[in-house]
């Protein structure tokens, strides 16, 4: 290497251009970004390994949108204690959970908006003996998403949330899904309806009254309630039991609660006047249905205006009277003729003259079966029986 020297003998510096000034601070700033991105690649696999593993495992199924995703080896004790009052609160401590206090610069959160919606869900017994349980979901036309998650210490459950209560509307894309990651996961938190390994299966309906006493016990929101009862409960006396260490923040919205496990028990949680209502299936019966309207023969009175608001109330009265019929002759009720049943009831999506998380259309979002015979579970989007039908092993 020739260095040129001065008279001196002191080696000559030469200055750079500008075009190499220019350079070497463009380097200079790539590497000081993708430092920064390295470290912060590092600190997500770290702090939320399981929830970005999650998200590797997210996929769209249909058009509708249906997606689905898996998410394992979950621990949500620190969520439970910080007492979140709703399903916004839950998005905004992912967030604090992985950027701390950059929380507020990220996107996600739910809109103040909590649409009024129409479901109805049953247990009963199957032509085999066994016992089956299904749902009808009719909403607005926001994503279905359906996320089997095995937490830490808990069941193996398949669980469907509307992205309606994550605060995602009717035009999300998936890759809308991966940067909004905190809704995403978060979802699996906001849970409406599912079941679990051991065939205990919950469904969150609206109704007109839920009030629970504000007490010295943990807060949570009833979304969560179905959380905790999936992963922990095997039998509907254990939910009940379970739900008794909790006060429900109801601030969200008012619901009540259709339970049963794979004995044939079922029941209807509902909060009135502060306190937990258990209502059960009738003596003798082996059948229960739940709608919008409530179950606690002391309030029915108030549900008069609130259930004329609702055609899934008629759906009631066919479901009864069908599963009575069934069971006082003896015959039980095939998974594949509640299916027939759901799909003869549903609704096509429709304009509305209302608009809710960027939809304007009203119907049967999906149906969904479980057959403990089987121990399987079939849901079928939009009403689709021929395109759009899904079915999971429950084992």
């Amino acid at each position: 290497m020739n260095v040129q020297l001065n008279d001196s003998g002191v080696p000559i510096l030469r200055q750079k251009t500008l075009g190499q000034k220019v350079k070497t601070f463009l380097l200079w700033t790539i590497l000081v970004i993708l430092t920064l991105a390295a470290a912060l690649l590092v600190y997500l696999c770290i702090a939320g390994a399981n929830e970005m593993a999650a998200l590797t495992t997210l996929k769209k199924v249909s058009d509708h949108p249906y997606y689905t995703m898996t998410y394992e080896n979950f621990d949500y004790s620190d969520m439970v204690t910080k007492e979140l009052g709703n399903n916004d609160a839950v998005i905004d401590f992912y967030k604090k959970k992985f950027f701390k206090g950059l929380a507020g610069v990220f996107p996600g959160g739910c809109e103040d908006d909590y649409a009024t919606r129409g479901s109805l869900a049953f247990s009963c017994r199957t032509y085999s003996g066994r016992f089956m349980k299904g749902r009808i979901y009719n909403s607005y036309n926001t994503p279905v998403f359906m996320i089997i998650t095995k937490p830490e210490n808990g069941y193996k459950s398949w669980n469907i949330i509307d992205m309606a209560d994550v605060g995602m509307d009717a035009n999300t894309t998936i890759d809308q899904w991966y940067a909004n990651t905190f809704q995403t996961v978060a979802a699996s938190y906001c849970v409406s309806e599912g079941i679990n390994s051991e065939f205990f299966g919950v469904s969150l309906i609206s109704c007109p009254v839920a009030e629970c006493d504000d007490t010295s016990l943990v807060n949570i929101t009833p979304f969560m309630a179905v959380r905790l009862m999936l992963d922990r409960a095997a039998t509907v006396d254990s939910a009940i039991e379970l739900l008794k260490e909790y006060d429900i923040d109801f601030s969200s919205g008012s619901y009540h609660y259709l339970i049963s496990d794979k004995n044939g028990d079922s029941a209807v949680i509902e909060y009135i006047d502060g306190k937990m209502s258990v209502t059960y299936s009738a003596d003798g019966v082996c059948h229960q249905v739940c709608t919008n309207k409530m179950e606690d023969k002391t309030v029915q009175s108030a549900s008069k205006d609130y259930s004329n608001r609702y055609e899934e109330i008629s759906l009631y009265s066919l479901f009864e009277k069908t599963l009575d019929s069934q069971e006082k002759e003896s015959i039980g009720t095939y998974p594949g003729y509640a299916l027939v049943l759901f799909g003869d009831s549903s609704k096509s999506l429709k304009e509305t003259t209302e608009s809710h998380f960027g939809s304007n259309k009203y119907g049967t979002l999906y149906y969904v079966v479980y057959d403990s015979n089987k121990m399987r579970m079939q849901i079928v989007i939009d009403g689709d029986a021929n395109n759009q039908q899904y079915t999971y092993d429950l084992q």
